[in-house]
This record gives C-alpha cells, sequence and structure tokens, in this order.
C-alpha cells in the first residue's frame, strides 16, 4: 500500500511538472500562474504545493533535471576520455538540455542565483561542480592541464563560463548554440589571446626608436689621421 501511495504521488508529480513546463512554453514564465497549472491537471491547489512550495521550483526542477542528463552524458564516456572532449559533451547536453527553451533560460538563471544565494553550501555539493571539479582535478594530475587553481575552482570558471554564454545566447539568439559553446571550451582551454592568435602590428607593443648617432667632430678626426699618418712614416 505504501509502495502504491508513493508511485501515485511521483506521477502526480511528474504530471504538474509536465502541465507546467507545457504553459511555460506556450506563454512565457510570466503568463503562467499556479491557478493555470491546477487547472489543466485537475488537482488541488494543496497537491500542488505538496510537491512545488513556489514556482520557482518547478523551474528547479527543470534545472535538476538538465544537470542528471548532462551528468549521464558524462558518464557514458569511457574513462580515458580527455578532458577536453569532456567539456565539449558537456555543453552539448547543456544545448540538449535548454536548446528548445531559450524564453526559459533567463527565469532558470535567476532561480539558480537565488537558490544558490539563500541555501548554505548549496554549491559545494552542486553534483555536476563536483564531477566537473574531480575530472579538472584528474587532467591536473595527468599533465593534460596545468593551472595552479584547484580543480573546484577551475570547475567554477568553467560553469560561469557557459552560464554567461547561454544567458548572452537567451537574451539575443546568437551565435547559434553549436557554434557558441564548443567556443566555451576553447576559450577555457586557450583564453581569448589564444582563440585570437598573434595580436595585429598595430597592437604589439612599439619598439623603442634607435638611439641617434653621437655628431662627429670633424677636426678630431683630421687630426687623428694627421697624427696616424706621420707615425707611419716613422
Amino acid at each position: 500500500m505504501s509502495e502504491g501511495r508513493t508511485a501515485q504521488k511521483q506521477r502526480t508529480r511528474e504530471q504538474l511538472y509536465a502541465a507546467a513546463m507545457t504553459l511555460f512554453d506556450e506563454h512565457g514564465y510570466e503568463g503562467v500562474n499556479i491557478d493555470d497549472v491546477v487547472r489543466k491537471t485537475g488537482v488541488a491547489r494543496g497537491t500542488f504545493y505538496f510537491h512545488f512550495p513556489t514556482k520557482d521550483d518547478v523551474l528547479l526542477e527543470a534545472v535538476r533535471r538538465g544537470e542528471a542528463l548532462i551528468l549521464a552524458r558524462v558518464a557514458a564516456l569511457p574513462a580515458a576520455t580527455p578532458l577536453a572532449k569532456t567539456l565539449e559533451t558537456v555543453v552539448a547536453a547543456f544545448a540538449e538540455a535548454w536548446g528548445e527553451r531559450r524564453a526559459l533560460l533567463p527565469y532558470a538563471g535567476a532561480v539558480s542565483l537565488r537558490r544558490i544565494a539563500s541555501v548554505a553550501d548549496e554549491r559545494d555539493h552542486d553534483p555536476l561542480r563536483v564531477d566537473i571539479g574531480r575530472r579538472m582535478e584528474a587532467a591536473q594530475a595527468k599533465g593534460e592541464l596545468r593551472s595552479p587553481l584547484p580543480g573546484g575552482m577551475l570547475a567554477d570558471v568553467f560553469l560561469l563560463n557557459v552560464f554567461a554564454a547561454l544567458m548572452t545566447w537567451a537574451a539575443r539568439g546568437e551565435p547559434p548554440l553549436d557554434v557558441l559553446l564548443p567556443g566555451v571550451v576553447a576559450l577555457f582551454f586557450h583564453g581569448i589571446e589564444g582563440l585570437a592568435g598573434p595580436p595585429p602590428e598595430a597592437a604589439r607593443p612599439a619598439r623603442p626608436p634607435p638611439r641617434p648617432a653621437r655628431p662627429v667632430d670633424a677636426a678630431k678626426t683630421a687630426g687623428a689621421r694627421r697624427a696616424g699618418a706621420t707615425s707611419r712614416r716613422r
């Protein structure tokens, strides 16, 4: 009986989540309220609150499911996969999770940031951050990645760059994700200067001008020549 109730609760939660996400896609996040979700699913308002205390919690669920998808894609890679390929898989999975939900991305990002700010140690225990941090440390141990920063901090740098790129794409719609996100991986490994190649001539530091030649005293030069000639005759 208990297992049956648990299964029913899970089905109800899935029903509410799917209905809310569909409404968000159709009407925008701000255009949907809890009553809309309740009407679409036919459940009591209290049932919604039991599963999702706020509308933001539905988006947090979407973020967690996106992270679970990314972790599953990375876990499927062979153990000896180079770090660059691993991070390419990470960004491809981000595109898979959010590529069709561009309008929701800013709201999902804001909800995630509020969660990190309000819950102690939320960032330190985030499964995706922890996993990438461990992979960064393994790459450092193999000499594949040279950086004095700890693995967790490198994971933060990478994920923050992915986040910033996704927010820019959400606002502008360009460049396409299959260009933008691999560019983030390249930026992580090579930096801006490495991506751009050697700086153009105008951007290189100017060489100091040559020092001017010392003026020659013609009288002294002529005197030295005469003295040399006299010495040779002797």
